[in-house]
């Protein structure tokens, strides 16, 4: 008996297997389609040549470099004194004009002393009358008609009021004052009649030299400098370049609350622009870096594991660029504005590439573009200025 189910079912799978396999030649006709357009893409692409940048370089070669430290010191005069009275007085007489310059030994203040020029007038009275009574107990005392004790009361009458008579003259002279050494005067309001109380201030001499003290403060760390070595001093209000002084002494311990040293140094001859009282810039040598490398910034490029160059190495013939960038990793050191010191990952005679290094990639073909000098083309003994911090 022949079952009737069967050649519909055999009939039903013919149709799916033709339906497969049509969409089976489908995908193959647009797989075909999309390599061919690939393919073509890929041969467009080819037809370009390969891309390439066009930098700068410059040549790693060690050196030796100094460590610089900046900091601010204050200018203060050698010679430098703040009058103040010692009594209390009014003024009587006004020797000098606020802010000029005087002489060593020029009256600056008079205070009125006529009491205590009355008090000594009659002092020295008292004193002649007691000389006299004192040789007249001495000639009876020769004449054994005046005894020892009458002899020495006169004695001392007479040194009591000597005393009193260098008291009055000190302190008239006191009420005076006068110019210790030549010097420019500050400003004041003092008027004639005025009065003044004991310690009060007249005015401020600056003592009219040719030299002023510089002090500064080095942390700790970068206490290295010795009596007589040199420091550059700058100034915003002279711009007409560093000027050299010399250390001449140095506090004997650190500051318990900034851990640092304080410094003086001798400026000669300063400029007039530089005043007492100014805030300059000292720039201080700190030790010597050697066999190390001098990079432009422009050359070091850096991001969150640290900072790399590009050593620029000789591309394979044919190629359309004589270099390709090759990234290496590096260890700066401190470095300015300008320059970075690299400590590791430089090797001596590479070029490195330099302007325009923020546009290679690792393995990009580079153009290298001519200079008119290579700024670090130097010997290896050559020597130069860097900073390693500051201060303020």
């Amino acid at each position: 008996m022949i079952d009737s189910t069967a050649a519909p079912k055999t009939h039903s799978v013919r149709r799916w297997l033709i339906l497969v396999v049509v969409c089976l030649l489908v995908a193959a006709v647009l797989a075909g389609l999309k390599y061919m357009q690939i393919a073509k893409a890929i041969a467009f692409a080819n037809s370009f040549p390969e891309r390439s940048e066009t930098v700068t370089s410059v040549v790693a070669e060690p050196i030796e470099w100094d460590q610089h430290y900046r900091t601010l010191g204050e200018v203060k005069a050698t010679r430098f004194v703040e009058l103040r009275t010692e009594l209390a007085g009014k003024i009587s007489e006004i020797g000098f004009v606020a802010g000029s310059p005087v002489t060593e030994g020029q009256l600056l203040i008079a205070m009125d002393t006529s009491e205590e020029r009355a008090q000594l007038m009659a002092t020295r009275a008292q004193l002649e009358l007691a000389e006299v009574q004192l040789k007249r107990v001495a000639e009876l005392r020769a004449k054994q008609l005046a005894s020892e004790n009458e002899y020495d009361s006169a004695v001392a009458d007479r040194n009591i009021l000597q005393a009193n008579v260098a008291a009055l003259e000190a302190r008239i002279e006191k009420k005076s004052l006068f110019a210790p050494f030549d010097a420019e005067t500050g400003l004041h309001t003092l008027e004639v009649g005025q009065y003044l109380p004991d310690n009060a201030v007249i005015t401020e001499l600056i003592g009219s030299n040719e030299e002023m003290w510089v002090d500064f403060n080095l942390p700790q760390g970068k206490t290295t400098l010795s009596i007589g070595d040199p420091v550059e001093i700058t100034s915003r209000s002279y711009d007409a370049g560093a000027l050299t002084a010399r250390v001449i002494s140095a506090d004997s311990s650190l500051n318990m609350q900034s851990r640092s040293r304080g410094y003086r140094a001798l400026l000669a001859d300063p400029p007039e622009a530089i005043r007492p009282g100014s805030v300059v810039d000292v720039d201080v040598v700190t030790g010597t870096l050697d066999d190390i490398y001098l990079l432009p910034s422009s050359a070091v490029r850096r991001n969150n594991f640290g900072a790399y160059v590009y050593v620029l190495e000789q591309a394979e013939p044919g190629a359309i660029a004589e270099y390709r960038a090759s990234r290496r990793e590096i260890t700066v050191g401190p470095g300015d504005q300008e320059h970075v010191v690299v400590l590791s990952g430089v090797k001596n005679g590479e070029q490195i590439a330099a302007t325009g290094a923020f546009k290679l990639a690792d393995g990009l073909l580079t153009h290298v573009a001519p200079t008119a000098e290579t700024p670090l083309e130097r010997t290896p003994d050559s020597t130069g200025d860097i900073l390693l911090g500051s201060d303020g």
